[in-house]
């Protein structure tokens, strides 16, 4: 399902943190909701965070043989939480079987000069519009194995 995905955005993992509940059936649409950023107060990283950890998971899911991702606007500020139930509500009126919400919980990006690590954290979570129920979650904090941002994907 998502496994390729997580795959990128945790690097080479010896066992995934995926938590798989239901299937999501080859073929399915899957509503795309941008992620809320970071909210770690005087963490300047925090703004803009869901930009680039976002657009990792939409270009692997655009690219996924298996469902087709479709991503919608989000409907409140990048900053501010998109409750689960909203997300379902918002995609169920845009006839969806599954929608992903998710938050970018920390995000730390140092100059390639400071030797330093760029970190992610990241929660997710694919929804089955009928219900409301979690199909499967993503919960994972990330140090990159470099201090180059690109690399972290």
């Amino acid at each position: 399902m998502g496994i390729a995905l997580l795959l990128i955005i945790t690097g080479c993992a010896s066992t995934t943190p995926v938590v798989k509940r239901l299937k999501v059936p080859e073929g399915s649409e899957i509503a795309i909701i941008p992620f809320r950023d970071c909210t770690i107060d005087g963490q300047e990283d925090c703004y803009g965070s869901v930009n680039i950890t976002g657009s990792i998971f939409a270009r692997v899911f655009s690219t996924s043989d298996r469902f087709k991702a479709v991503p919608l606007s989000r409907p409140v500020a990048a900053n501010e939480m998109l409750a689960d139930d909203a997300v379902v509500d918002i995609a169920r009126k845009k006839h969806f079987q599954f929608v992903l919400n998710g938050e970018v919980d920390e995000y730390y990006s140092v100059a390639p000069m400071t030797f330093r690590v760029d970190r992610v954290g990241v929660s997710l979570r694919i929804l089955r519009v009928d219900d409301g129920s979690v199909a499967a979650f993503f919960n994972q904090r990330k140090e990159a194995s470099t201090n180059l941002p690109l690399q972290m994907s």
